[in-house]
């Protein structure tokens, strides 16, 4: 058995300011907008209780807000701790997503040396990438975070590049892609921008970031068809994206969970130590408990975690009836707010996926049988 505990040290706090920011806006809509730092004790009860856990494997992701601002000690602590706790010889890997600007050398060292595996948030080329990660005085963040990239390269940290893509980006996927791949980076992941959550229900305020169905196919379509060239060329670039739909192909469970019909649960750990089912849904409503007060067995398998994992059993009838489905899942139920009387609103990026694997199917059939 494997697990993932999604921690998030440093709340909502955060060194820049991204209009789209997801976590942003889920803070918002709580109590508390943020929770501060999180203090040592929160931190061990956090890694004892999921060290003593029956498992093989433990993914431990450091998350924000930005994760880096509680300083490089605490990630000094962590690896303490695991190292003092693990009396199982569970398989432990850290990974941090990070908006790269307090990357220096210290921490870059402190990666390579610990074998932590670090997402950095890029948002493309410069002109790109400042559209909306900028800082709280409204400049620019795109030198700083090439500089926290030529850092980890310096030291040889594993990392990969994650784009947000908005709807505005999304017209530039040629120019982005390009310029990863100047970049010399291998391993992408591409986020589609969703819309805000208020009252647990999806709202239409940020439209000029979310992808909507049409904007959503533009996207895929044109990022597809030029890793597919590339990769007729003999040019292979990681695309998580992509990569999900050719091991669905061939056989294998995605690990994305918005393609496996329904919710895992994936235990994220805000500051304080409350607990939520999903990243998405760090609102009041879906605190399943707090690891300084319960169990973590018990807050995993408490009746509002069974709530949330059955209310994303639902499956639409066009769904049911639908030849992607195995590949589609239904997408993230994030994406299928609101749920009225325990059922899901359909999915509004559905036509444009629909419309995607109808255009794409047999170059991804293709490609499954080369990689």
């Amino acid at each position: 058995m494997n697990m993932t505990i999604l921690i998030k040290p440093s709340s909502s706090n955060c060194n820049i300011d991204c209009n789209y920011c997801f976590y942003k806006d889920s803070s918002k809509n709580r109590e508390i907008y943020s929770y501060g730092f999180m203090n040592e004790n929160t931190l061990k009860k956090v890694i004892e209780s999921v060290l003593n856990e029956d498992i093989e494997t433990c993914n431990f992701m450091f998350q924000g807000g930005e994760p880096t601002l509680v300083g490089i000690d605490f990630y000094r602590k962590v690896i303490s701790l695991q190292n003092q706790f693990n009396t199982k010889n569970i398989e432990i890997i850290n990974s941090i997503q990070t908006n790269g600007i307090n990357i220096d050398e210290n921490y870059a060292k402190f990666f390579k040396e610990n074998n932590f595996l670090v997402g950095v948030s890029l948002d493309g080329p410069k002109s790109i990438h400042d559209l909306y990660r900028v800082d709280y005085n409204n400049s620019s963040t795109f030198d700083k975070v090439i500089d926290g990239i030529d850092l980890l390269k310096k030291f040889d940290v594993d990392f990969n590049i994650l784009c947000v893509v908005t709807k505005q980006s999304s017209n530039y996927i040629n120019e982005i892609y390009t310029f990863y791949k100047n970049k010399g980076f291998r391993y992408l992941q591409f986020i589609p921008c969703i819309k805000n959550f208020k009252n647990n229900k999806l709202e239409n305020s940020n439209s000029n970031y979310y992808l909507d169905s049409d904007s959503y196919f533009d996207f895929l379509n044109k990022l597809f068809n030029l890793w597919f060239e590339g990769i007729k060329n003999g040019e292979f670039i990681e695309i998580r994206n992509f990569m999900e739909y050719l091991n669905v192909l061939k056989g294998y469970t995605p690990t994305s969970c918005g393609m496996g019909g329904f919710c895992s649960l994936h235990t994220v750990v805000e500051a304080n130590g409350d607990i939520y089912p999903c990243d998405f849904y760090c609102v009041d409503e879906w605190v399943l408990g707090n690891i300084n007060e319960s169990s973590l067995k018990d807050i995993r398998f408490s009746n509002k975690a069974k709530i949330f994992f059955e209310r994303s059993l639902y499956i639409h009838d066009k769904c049911k009836s639908c030849k992607y489905f195995k590949l589609c899942g239904g997408g993230c139920r994030r994406n299928l707010e609101p749920f009225i009387n325990g059922i899901p609103s359909f999915n509004y990026q559905c036509d444009g996926i629909i419309k995607f694997l109808n255009n794409n199917i047999n170059k991804l059939i293709y490609i499954s049988r080369l990689i």
